[in-house]
C-alpha cells in the first residue's frame, strides 16, 4: 500500500475494503462501491487522495453514461480525426478558448456542452455544425474539412459496418465497456502479447486472459484497458462476439491459424503475425498485463475456466448469457 499509515494511530497494517454508498453529484444521486482503508489496530476508517479520486471517478463515469457525455479519450480522437486544434474545436462549438482542452483533460462538461460534444463525435452531426461555422475557416480549409468529414460518414463495405457494430468508437462508454472507448487496436495487441508469451494458447484460454486483464485493471483504476464487452456463456466470460473478433484479427493480419494435433484431435492454433506494440498502453496497463500473464502462466486451462466460473459476474449472468457489467461485478473479481 505504498507505506500508507493510519492517520489516527500510525499503524501500517491496513485493509482495503469497500461498501455500497450513495454520492450526490450535480444534484443527482449515484450508487458506488466506496473504497476505504480500515486500520487493523484502532479499527478507524479513512481514505486518501488516491481512493477519493477512484470513488469520484465511479460517479463521473455513471454521470457521463446516463447523460450521453463523451469521455476524454473520445474527444481527443475526434479532434485529431478531424485534424483540428483544441482551440479551433472550442471555437467551432462556441466554447471559451480553453474549454475543450479542459474537457480533453478530464473535466466533466455541463449538460448543454455535453450535448454539443456528443454531436461533435458523430460525423453526420458535426458536418451540420461545420456548415454553419463556415466563416471560421478559409475556403480551402473548409472544403478540406468537409471532404474529410464526409469520408467518415460513408458507411463502407459490409466488413467495416460489421466491425463498427462491435468496436464503435462513437459509442458513449458505459458499464459494459468498463467506461473506456472500445479500442480494437489495443484488443488486438493484447492478443499478440499473450501469443508472444505462449504459442500454445487457444481461444478458450485467450478469452479468459483477456477478461481478467480488462476486469482486473477496472478493479484497480476504474476503467478497462480495451473497452471490450464480455458475455457470460457456458465456457465462462468471453469477449462479446469473440468468433467475429478472431475473424477481424485474421482479416487484418494480426494473427493466422495453423492446424495442430492435440490429444489425437486437430485444432486451430493462433499464430502472431505482428509484433506487440507496447506504445499503445500506459505503464499501469503494461504492469497489469504482465501481472495477469505471471498470475496464470502455470495455471492449466481447465483450472482457469473453473476459476472464471466462480466469478460473481459469470454466476449472475450466465443463465441468460448476459453481458457482464464492470461496475456491478468488477470490484468482486477474485484477484
Amino acid at each position: 500500500m505504498n507505506n500508507i499509515k493510519c492517520p489516527f494511530c500510525g499503524n501500517e497494517r491496513l485493509t482495503l475494503k469497500r461498501e455500497p454508498a450513495k454520492i450526490i453529484f450535480r444534484n443527482e444521486e449515484y450508487r458506488i462501491h466506496k473504497l476505504f482503508y480500515e486500520c487493523e489496530s484502532c479499527k478507524e476508517r479513512f481514505t486518501n487522495t488516491e481512493l477519493d479520486e477512484k470513488n469520484l471517478q465511479q460517479v463521473k463515469n455513471q454521470y457521463r453514461e446516463i447523460h450521453s457525455i463523451p469521455f476524454s479519450e473520445q474527444l481527443i480522437r475526434t479532434r485529431k480525426k478531424y485534424g483540428l486544434s483544441a482551440a479551433k474545436m472550442s471555437e467551432v462549438l462556441g466554447f471559451g478558448a480553453n474549454i475543450y482542452r479542459n474537457y480533453e483533460k478530464g473535466e466533466v462538461p455541463n449538460l448543454s456542452n455535453g450535448t454539443l460534444l456528443n454531436l461533435a463525435i458523430r460525423p453526420e452531426e458535426f458536418l451540420k455544425i461545420i456548415e454553419n461555422k463556415r466563416n471560421l475557416f478559409s475556403e480551402n480549409k473548409f472544403e478540406q474539412l468537409v471532404q474529410k468529414i464526409k469520408s467518415f460518414i460513408e458507411v463502407g463495405n459490409s466488413y467495416q459496418r460489421l466491425k463498427k457494430e462491435i468496436w464503435n468508437e462513437e459509442l458513449i462508454p458505459n458499464e459494459f465497456t468498463g467506461y473506456s472507448v472500445p479500442n480494437f487496436e489495443k484488443f488486438a495487441n493484447l492478443v499478440l502479447f499473450f501469443l508472444k508469451k505462449n504459442r500454445n494458447i487457444f481461444k478458450v484460454r485467450m478469452n479468459k486472459l483477456l477478461f481478467y486483464c480488462d476486469f482486473y485493471f477496472f478493479k484497480n483504476y476504474g476503467y478497462s484497458i480495451t473497452g471490450n464487452r464480455y458475455q457470460a456463456i457456458q465456457m465462462g466470460p468471453v469477449p462479446f462476439r469473440y468468433d467475429l473478433n478472431y475473424d477481424f484479427l485474421t482479416n487484418e493480419n494480426y494473427i493466422e491459424f495453423e492446424l495442430k494435433e492435440i490429444n489425437s484431435s486437430i485444432v486451430e492454433s493462433p499464430v502472431p503475425l505482428k509484433d506487440f506494440n507496447d506504445k499503445l498502453f500506459s505503464e499501469d496497463e503494461l504492469e497489469t498485463i504482465e501481472f495477469i500473464h505471471n498470475k496464470f502462466k502455470d495455471v492449466k486451462t481447465e483450472d482457469l475456466v473453473e476459476k472464471s466460473h466462480n466469478e460473481k459476474g459469470w454466476l449472475m449472468e450466465h443463465n441468460r448469457k448476459g453481458l457482464i457489467s464492470y461496475q456491478k461485478y468488477g470490484f468482486d473479481l477474485s484477484i
